[in-house]
Protein backbone atom coordinates (compact mmCIF):
# COMPACT_ATOMS: atom_id res chain seq x y z
CA UNK A 1 0.00 0.00 0.00
CA UNK A 2 1.26 3.76 -0.87
CA UNK A 3 2.69 5.95 1.89
CA UNK A 4 0.49 8.74 1.70
CA UNK A 5 3.61 10.89 3.46
CA UNK A 6 6.37 13.70 1.88
CA UNK A 7 7.78 11.36 -0.80
CA UNK A 8 4.29 10.86 -2.40
CA UNK A 9 3.42 14.78 -2.14
CA UNK A 10 6.91 15.94 -3.12
CA UNK A 11 8.01 13.58 -5.47
CA UNK A 12 5.84 10.52 -5.98
CA UNK A 13 2.56 9.83 -7.57
CA UNK A 14 1.11 13.18 -6.85
CA UNK A 15 3.89 15.06 -8.74
CA UNK A 16 4.89 18.21 -6.29
CA UNK A 17 1.65 19.51 -4.18
CA UNK A 18 1.17 22.90 -5.03
CA UNK A 19 -1.29 25.23 -5.23
CA UNK A 20 -2.19 24.98 -8.32
CA UNK A 21 -5.11 26.98 -10.60
CA UNK A 22 -7.91 24.35 -10.92
CA UNK A 23 -8.05 24.66 -7.02
CA UNK A 24 -9.67 27.69 -7.29
CA UNK A 25 -12.06 26.14 -10.43
CA UNK A 26 -12.83 23.25 -8.10
CA UNK A 27 -14.36 25.44 -5.37
CA UNK A 28 -16.04 27.48 -7.79
CA UNK A 29 -17.34 24.49 -9.35
CA UNK A 30 -18.68 23.25 -5.84
CA UNK A 31 -20.59 26.20 -5.32
CA UNK A 32 -22.20 26.47 -8.75
CA UNK A 33 -23.55 22.66 -8.36
CA UNK A 34 -25.02 22.42 -4.91
CA UNK A 35 -24.90 25.88 -3.72
CA UNK A 36 -24.12 24.70 0.22
CA UNK A 37 -23.70 26.63 3.13
CA UNK A 38 -20.71 24.18 4.68
CA UNK A 39 -18.36 21.73 2.74
CA UNK A 40 -16.40 18.53 3.99
CA UNK A 41 -13.50 18.06 1.81
CA UNK A 42 -12.44 14.42 2.66
CA UNK A 43 -8.77 13.77 1.18
CA UNK A 44 -8.22 17.30 0.95
CA UNK A 45 -4.15 16.86 1.12
CA UNK A 46 -3.01 20.23 2.22
CA UNK A 47 -6.54 22.06 1.86
CA UNK A 48 -6.15 24.46 -1.17
CA UNK A 49 -9.50 23.33 -2.01
CA UNK A 50 -10.91 24.23 1.24
CA UNK A 51 -8.97 27.47 1.90
CA UNK A 52 -10.75 28.56 -1.54
CA UNK A 53 -14.19 27.39 0.06
CA UNK A 54 -13.57 29.56 2.89
CA UNK A 55 -12.39 32.39 0.82
CA UNK A 56 -15.26 32.61 -1.10
CA UNK A 57 -17.93 32.47 2.28
CA UNK A 58 -18.64 29.14 2.96
CA UNK A 59 -17.67 27.08 5.95
CA UNK A 60 -15.17 24.42 4.81
CA UNK A 61 -12.73 21.85 6.53
CA UNK A 62 -10.85 19.49 5.19
CA UNK A 63 -9.45 15.75 6.19
CA UNK A 64 -6.91 13.27 5.44
CA UNK A 65 -4.90 10.24 6.68
CA UNK A 66 -1.38 12.13 6.21
CA UNK A 67 0.35 13.58 8.87
CA UNK A 68 2.47 15.43 6.55
CA UNK A 69 -0.52 16.76 4.72
CA UNK A 70 -1.80 17.30 8.45
CA UNK A 71 1.81 19.59 9.00
CA UNK A 72 0.88 21.32 5.14
CA UNK A 73 -2.66 22.19 6.27
CA UNK A 74 -1.54 23.61 9.57
CA UNK A 75 -0.21 26.75 6.94
CA UNK A 76 -3.20 26.93 5.00
CA UNK A 77 -6.46 25.68 6.51
CA UNK A 78 -5.22 26.55 9.99
CA UNK A 79 -7.99 25.41 12.62
CA UNK A 80 -9.51 23.70 9.61
CA UNK A 81 -8.14 20.42 9.10
CA UNK A 82 -8.67 17.12 11.12
CA UNK A 83 -6.27 13.75 10.15
CA UNK A 84 -8.96 10.90 9.97
CA UNK A 85 -9.61 8.00 7.09
CA UNK A 86 -12.64 8.37 4.98
CA UNK A 87 -14.33 5.65 6.50
CA UNK A 88 -13.62 7.00 9.86
CA UNK A 89 -14.50 10.27 9.77
CA UNK A 90 -13.88 12.34 12.73
CA UNK A 91 -17.17 14.97 12.44
CA UNK A 92 -20.79 15.09 13.75
CA UNK A 93 -24.16 13.62 12.03
CA UNK A 94 -25.24 15.98 9.47
CA UNK A 95 -22.26 18.61 10.25
CA UNK A 96 -21.50 19.26 6.51
CA UNK A 97 -24.63 20.14 3.50
CA UNK A 98 -22.00 19.07 0.96
CA UNK A 99 -19.15 16.65 1.41
CA UNK A 100 -16.57 16.58 -1.50
CA UNK A 101 -14.13 14.13 -2.42
CA UNK A 102 -11.49 14.07 -5.20
CA UNK A 103 -9.25 11.78 -6.65
CA UNK A 104 -9.28 9.33 -3.55
CA UNK A 105 -11.65 7.24 -3.97
CA UNK A 106 -9.30 4.69 -6.35
CA UNK A 107 -6.80 5.07 -3.57
CA UNK A 108 -8.69 3.37 -1.26
CA UNK A 109 -8.88 -0.70 -0.27
CA UNK A 110 -12.27 -1.55 -2.18
CA UNK A 111 -13.91 -3.20 1.03
CA UNK A 112 -13.53 0.40 2.47
CA UNK A 113 -15.56 1.77 -0.37
CA UNK A 114 -19.30 0.75 1.23
CA UNK A 115 -17.92 1.99 4.88
CA UNK A 116 -16.76 5.85 3.30
CA UNK A 117 -20.23 6.20 1.44
CA UNK A 118 -22.12 5.60 4.66
CA UNK A 119 -19.76 7.86 6.38
CA UNK A 120 -20.41 10.32 3.88
CA UNK A 121 -23.97 10.02 4.43
CA UNK A 122 -23.67 10.59 8.13
CA UNK A 123 -21.56 13.59 7.98
CA UNK A 124 -23.47 15.21 5.04
CA UNK A 125 -27.05 17.01 5.28
CA UNK A 126 -27.94 17.14 1.87
CA UNK A 127 -25.60 16.16 -1.44
CA UNK A 128 -22.27 14.15 -1.97
CA UNK A 129 -19.45 14.99 -4.69
CA UNK A 130 -17.24 12.42 -5.74
CA UNK A 131 -14.93 12.35 -8.38
CA UNK A 132 -13.27 8.68 -8.95
CA UNK A 133 -11.20 7.53 -11.43
CA UNK A 134 -13.23 4.99 -13.39
CA UNK A 135 -11.02 3.11 -15.81
CA UNK A 136 -10.45 0.20 -16.59
CA UNK A 137 -9.71 -2.94 -14.13
CA UNK A 138 -6.33 -3.62 -14.73
CA UNK A 139 -4.79 -1.36 -17.23
CA UNK A 140 -5.31 2.25 -15.85
CA UNK A 141 -3.53 1.33 -12.10
CA UNK A 142 -1.11 3.65 -11.37
CA UNK A 143 0.62 4.38 -8.00
CA UNK A 144 -1.49 4.14 -5.16
CA UNK A 145 -4.54 3.51 -7.43
CA UNK A 146 -6.23 0.06 -5.31
CA UNK A 147 -9.74 0.64 -6.51
CA UNK A 148 -10.39 0.70 -10.59
CA UNK A 149 -13.84 0.23 -11.73
CA UNK A 150 -15.85 1.60 -14.64
CA UNK A 151 -18.48 4.41 -13.60
CA UNK A 152 -21.29 2.17 -13.59
CA UNK A 153 -19.90 0.39 -10.74
CA UNK A 154 -19.18 3.51 -8.99
CA UNK A 155 -22.72 4.89 -9.61
CA UNK A 156 -24.34 1.56 -8.19
CA UNK A 157 -22.27 1.82 -4.87
CA UNK A 158 -22.60 5.55 -4.05
CA UNK A 159 -25.31 7.31 -2.22
CA UNK A 160 -28.53 8.81 -3.10
CA UNK A 161 -27.91 12.67 -3.80
CA UNK A 162 -24.70 12.71 -5.31
CA UNK A 163 -22.91 13.98 -8.46
CA UNK A 164 -20.06 11.49 -9.87
CA UNK A 165 -17.17 12.58 -12.11
CA UNK A 166 -15.34 9.93 -13.91
CA UNK A 167 -13.53 9.01 -16.61
CA UNK A 168 -9.96 7.67 -18.02
CA UNK A 169 -7.37 10.89 -15.93
CA UNK A 170 -10.83 11.99 -14.22
CA UNK A 171 -11.10 15.19 -13.15
CA UNK A 172 -14.15 17.94 -12.52
CA UNK A 173 -13.96 18.14 -16.21
CA UNK A 174 -13.99 14.59 -16.67
CA UNK A 175 -15.57 12.67 -19.40
CA UNK A 176 -19.10 11.59 -17.55
CA UNK A 177 -21.00 13.90 -15.07
CA UNK A 178 -23.47 11.50 -13.63
CA UNK A 179 -26.32 12.64 -10.80
CA UNK A 180 -27.69 10.25 -8.77
CA UNK A 181 -30.88 11.45 -6.76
Amino acid sequence: MTDYEKEYFTNGGYRPMVNYPNHLLRAQKIIKIARPQSVLDVGCAYGYVTMYLQQLGLSAMGCDVSKWCEEQAARIIPNSYKRCPAWQLDFDDGQFDLIYCEGVLEHLPEDKINDVFKEFQRVGKRFYLALAFAGREGVDKTEGHLCIHDIQWWFERMPEFSWLYGGPGCSAEGNQFIYKG
